[in-house]
């Protein structure tokens, strides 16, 4: 036999124990065109909701019996494709540090249309794990809530260096925070509060936070505001193997100067379906918090229960109810309630295709 024909009998048996799928070549799946703004713009967050809030103080006065509207975008400018360096921005509805809500005039108060752009800082990680911000910021608070911190609609000026390399120095997260804090209603916008970068801060925060595993978290964090000095600590604890809880959080504060006084929090989750969660438990807040914490909580002993309902991906509803009990001072709100539907925007946004 010729060697030109052992050749040929070699590359015919080649070819026919070749699956058909790698002799035809194929042609890469399409993909889709990357959206024109992403490289610039990523939308974090976009909202509208609608309430309906009840509440009445320790006289038995119904003080707020209406329906109301909120709405909120977060957002970040990227000065590189990473998004090492950013320029984030937060609008909310609302004219108070501790509301992001405006009255529709469907109840008690008239219609108000107020938005603000409560954040605006830059954010810049030259080196993984290490953050630095400059701005108005949101107020970090670790494992603790807004029932013994400050309003989750809250803010301060300032600047912030925040480290997470727990493989280097043990702690998840180490933040600093130096700025001046302002809660007066008529500074709620970032344009009113620009002229305090330049003063002598009056807040200052330092936190250090530990994850527990996958199990949970410990938090510790010091805040000087105005001459208050106050403690904080908190331990979030994952607990699925009871059947009461799926998750526990404990929460104290202390101050020490200016009318120094206590107070705590202990909040139990469950999620009763995959739809349907609760969340409910006890608080003390002393009367000389300063009222800068939850809306809904502000000062007293109460107990409390929130119940979600996840309706669809983007539509969720929530239904939370509050009452002292107890020994307590003159309360601005004995009873509270609130029943909330919210509405995630977002996917209708990415499905434009802009970002």
């Amino acid at each position: 036999m010729s060697r030109n024909l052992i050749a040929s009998s070699i590359f015919a048996l080649t070819v026919a124990g070749t699956p058909l799928w790698a002799q035809s070549q194929t042609s890469p799946p399409e993909q889709k065109p990357t959206p024109p703004l992403a490289r610039w713009v990523e939308v974090q967050n976009v909202s509208v909701s609608v309430r309906y809030r009840f509440a009445d103080n320790s006289a038995g006065t119904v003080t707020t019996n209406q329906v109301q509207h909120r709405e909120t975008v977060r957002a970040r400018v990227k000065f590189d494709a990473p998004g090492q360096y950013a320029l984030n921005v937060g609008t909310s509805s609302g004219s108070r540090f501790t509301s992001g809500w405006n009255n529709t005039g469907i109840g008690i108060g008239d219609w108000q249309k107020a938005q603000s752009v409560r954040t605006l800082y830059l954010a810049a990680r030259p080196i993984a794990g290490v953050e630095a911000q400059y701005g108005s910021m949101y107020i970090i608070r670790g494992e603790s809530s807004e029932i013994t911190t400050y309003d989750e609609d809250g803010y301060v000026i300032g600047e912030r260096v925040s480290v997470r390399r727990p493989r280097d120095l043990f702690f998840d997260e180490m933040s600093a925070t130096v700025g001046y804090f302002s809660s007066a209603p008529t500074e709620i916008g970032v344009s009113k509060r620009v002229k305090y970068l330049d003063e002598r801060p009056n807040y200052g925060h330092f936190l250090v936070d530990k994850k527990v595993g996958t199990r949970g978290g410990v938090s510790v964090d010091f805040t000087s505001v105005g001459g208050a000095r106050t403690w904080r600590a908190a331990a979030n604890l994952s607990t699925r193997e009871l059947l009461v809880a799926d998750g526990i959080l404990v929460e104290t504060y202390k101050r020490t100067t200016m009318n120094p006084d206590y107070g705590f929090a202990v909040s139990i989750t469950k999620a009763l379906t995959r739809r349907v969660g609760v969340n409910w438990g006890y608080a003390r807040i002393d009367p000389f918090y300063g009222g800068l914490n939850s809306d809904r909580f502000n000062t007293g002993k109460r107990v409390f229960i929130t119940t979600t309902f996840a309706i669809s991906s983007r539509l969720a509803a929530s239904a939370f109810i509050t009452t002292a009990v107890g020994d307590n001072v003159a309360l601005p709100h004995r009873t509270l309630s609130n029943l909330i539907f919210s509405y995630n925007v977002l996917p209708d946004i990415r499905r434009s295709g802009l970002f």
